[in-house]
């Protein structure tokens, strides 16, 4: 029963705090994962990010239900998911119901305070997929000019992106 209660207590916070979107919250849930319950190792969550990319869902939808499955099971997976999606959802409610009650002016106030809190979200979530490939730097290098030579040289490859990410990732797998 502790392992849900963790769970809960883990992405009930990063679900407080998920304004802007999944790639805001990166920060918030890889320190809850990585750094304060130590679930994941830094490696175990950029696989868990890369994931949650190629995956339907929001980032942190993917990362509550496969945490949850490995630390409690399916139930684990349940509640972890619910927890991450009914807090926000919660919060938004009660803001909103507050704001219906405030002048058009304080709501306008209100929005504009938050745009640079979530931009400051923004740029830190790029710094974990950033340090995680720099450990593969080269190769990591090399694959993005690749990619980009052929996006610009290879007529097939700009008329079919999705076939470039697909032999991407296949070349990700064996050299990353």
């Amino acid at each position: 029963m502790s392992a849900l209660l963790a769970l809960v207590s883990a992405f009930a916070q990063v679900g407080i705090c998920a304004f802007g979107g999944g790639l805001s919250t990166l920060p918030l849930i890889e320190y809850q994962l990585v750094v304060r319950t130590g679930w994941v190792t830094t490696e175990q969550f950029a696989q868990i990010l890369a994931l949650s990319q190629v995956t339907p869902g929001p980032i942190a939808v993917n990362a509550a239900t496969f945490v949850g499955y490995q630390q409690a099971g399916p139930l684990g997976a349940l509640i972890a998911t619910t927890t991450i999606v009914a807090t926000p959802l919660i919060i938004l409610c009660i803001v909103l119901a507050i704001l219906k009650q405030t002048s058009e002016e304080k709501s306008k106030t209100f929005k504009k305070l938050l745009r640079p809190i979530v931009a400051g979200l923004l740029s830190l979530s790029l710094i974990s997929p950033l340090t995680s490939t720099i450990a593969n730097g080269y190769k990591a290098v090399l694959l993005f000019v690749t990619g980009l030579a052929l996006l610009k040289f290879v007529k097939f490859f700009k008329e079919h992106p999705p076939v470039m990410l697909f032999f991407f990732g296949i070349i990700g797998i064996f050299f990353l």
